[in-house]
């Protein structure tokens, strides 16, 4: 069917509307004309909301095969996979709106042929059986309805073929799929048959992937190797020393670029980035959008993000912006220069959006090589990174030891991106904290609790260091203590609620030998802010012991090593005393 395209593509406000509110292109009489325009990642983002509100007959009947593979490429892969049931809905969804529209016979076979048709064939192919019949064979029939007893049957209108799949929504939803098919052109349903039958899945497979990342890089996400080249740190005398009048090459729109460009718009939020922005003129600020979308599709392919996702593409918009406006402000802290938006216009005509995001990302891949360095040789880590630190410090490790490191947010589980120098300087400072906690733990001027300890605990993934300086707290008060750190008996645990407290509140020596081993290491700094996470826990779980029959329950009691947390340990090493007994 010809169609007769507008003069120009829709303005990025009409696109904007339509992701608030999809549902306004039934007020539009002009769909045949204005969805072949609609980009693809928008596009893409409208069919899942029409799909949410069962409403994709507004959408998809209209759509061009390119759009429409579009819809595979970011709704049905994860990884280097297809999802087959993802896949298969959605090519049923494109069939059943085709009928709902009354398309003419044969447009679904021209769809099918201007689309990938291994994508038809691999969705339809997953758990369906196919049988070719014999013409020469009266029985051929009757037999292959026979071997199929056990799944729901389908003949084919031309009489070439028997086929079953389980009688359940997906393989009802195939059958349906492929007499649809048969329906629009025979010639098409017997070519799909047979490409089922005789088709390898993982060759299918593989031609797709191949096919559909030419696609992606062509809306901007290139290949994985490719995308990590964003990680190279570049020095921030490199991008001062660039000449302004030397630009770089104009960047690749790309198809992608015009509908990201509202969200560039909305989520530039860092001030120096907005700043330099507006310093530039139309046609630059224009090509540095584009520059900046993609550099945000690369963040989302080398974090292994899935394209699709409209979460992971604001995600890395805040990345990328956060990490610009990072490097922006630590080049402003080595120039001081007297007019700050020519200077940063300047810096970003000079050297591009791209390579100033690799001056921010300097100063991350410190951090990062910091806190990875801390897991592998701090004693910090046990089931995954920093699994030993307490809060704040465990999960800071995890998220600063990222590709792209992120500081953890205290409230949540989630992080946000660093995007200042301040926020440097406090990721440094909880790299430091994570670090003297560990010595303080280990090392033999401190504390030195002899790691071992930590296999020995019956969830090692629940201990944390916090809880063996705690305890060796305890463990070096008690009457008569020597020798290393050993876990806590229901006996200690009563002596120390009686004497380590004084009206509810820890005595003041507790914390004066905390922070005497702290000084004998060289953390007296850190100190402080260990000291006002590790003690208090220390008071709260004293005060809250809970007594059955006259005798601390340790199955109540956090925050401390105790021995029902090396109960396995114990039975194996020592038999069945008691537990006092054991420690004794």
């Amino acid at each position: 069917m010809s169609r007769t395209l507008p003069d120009r593509p829709p303005a990025a406000d009409e696109l904007r509307q339509l992701a608030d509110n999809p549902l306004a292109l039934e007020l539009r009489d002009d769909l045949e004309v204005f969805v072949p325009q609609l980009p693809s990642p928008a596009f893409v983002t409208l069919a899942r909301k029409l799909r949410h509100e069962q409403r994709l007959e507004l959408l998809l009947p209209h759509a061009t095969a390119e759009q429409l593979t579009s819809v595979a490429d970011l709704d049905s892969w994860e990884g280097d996979r297809l999802i087959i049931p993802k896949a298969r809905a959605w090519l049923a969804e494109i069939a059943r709106c085709y009928q709902l529209a009354e398309r003419s016979e044969g447009e679904l076979a021209r769809l099918i042929g201007e689309m990938d048709s291994e994508l038809w064939t691999l969705a339809l192919m997953h758990a369906t059986t196919v049988i070719e019949l014999d013409p020469n064979d009266n029985m051929s029939r009757h037999n292959a309805l026979d071997g199929l007893a056990e799944l729901r049957p389908y003949e084919t209108p031309d009489g070439l073929y028997v086929l079953g799949a389980p009688d359940d929504e997906f393989g009802r939803v195939g059958l349906a799929l492929i007499d649809a098919i048969y329906r629009d052109d025979l010639g098409c349903g017997g070519a799909i048959v047979a490409a089922i039958k005789w088709s390898l899945a993982a060759e299918l497979e593989e031609q797709l992937l191949q096919w559909r990342r030419g696609r992606l890089a062509d809306l901007g996400f290139p290949e994985w190797e490719a995308a990590m080249t964003l990680f190279r740190p570049l020095a921030i005398e490199a991008a001062l020393a660039a000449e302004s009048a030397k630009r770089p090459p104009g960047v690749p729109i790309g198809r992608a670029s015009e509908a990201g460009l509202r969200r560039v718009s909305r989520t530039l939020g860092h001030d120096l980035l907005q700043r330099a922005m507006a310093a530039l003129d139309d046609s630059e600020h224009g090509e540095r959008s584009r520059e900046f979308l993609l550099v945000a599709n690369e963040l989302i392919v080398a974090q292994r993000l899935e394209p699709g996702d409209e979460s992971h593409q604001e995600r890395s918009v805040l990345q990328a912006s956060a990490t610009i406006g990072l490097a922006l402000e630590r080049l402003l802290a080595a120039a001081q220069p007297d007019d700050v938006d020519a200077f940063l216009a300047d810096r970003i005509r000079a050297v591009g959006l791209r390579s100033l995001f690799r001056v921010g990302y300097d100063a991350l891949a410190l951090l990062r090589k910091t806190a990875l360095a801390l897991h592998r040789k701090g004693g910090v880590s046990a089931s995954e990174v920093g699994s030993l630190l307490d809060r704040p410090w465990g999960p800071a490790l995890r998220s600063l030891s990222a590709w792209l490191p992120e500081l953890a947010l205290t409230s949540t589980k989630g992080t946000r991106p660093i995007k200042s120098r301040a926020d440097v300087v406090r990721a440094t400072s909880l790299l430091a904290a994570a670090g003297a906690l560990a010595s303080l733990c280990f090392h033999a001027d401190a504390f030195a609790v002899d790691p071992l300890w930590i296999s020995r605990v019956d969830e090692p993934e629940r201990l944390t260091l916090g809880d063996l300086i705690r305890t060796a707290l305890v463990h070096e008060s008690l009457p008569g203590s020597a020798g290393s750190l050993a876990p806590l008996t229901p006996t200690d645990v009563a002596w120390a609620r009686e004497h380590l407290l004084e009206r509810g509140r820890l005595q003041p020596a507790i914390a004066q030998r905390f922070h005497e081993r702290c000084q004998a290491i060289g953390a007296a700094q850190a100190g402080e802010a260990l000291a006002e996470v590790l003690l208090p826990r220390l008071e709260v779980e004293l005060s809250a012991v809970e007594y059955v029959d006259g005798t601390p329950d340790l199955t109540r009691l956090g925050g401390l090593m105790t021995v029902q947390q090396v109960s396995v340990w114990l039975q194996t090493s020592h038999g069945g005393a008691t537990p006092d007994e054991h420690m004794n």
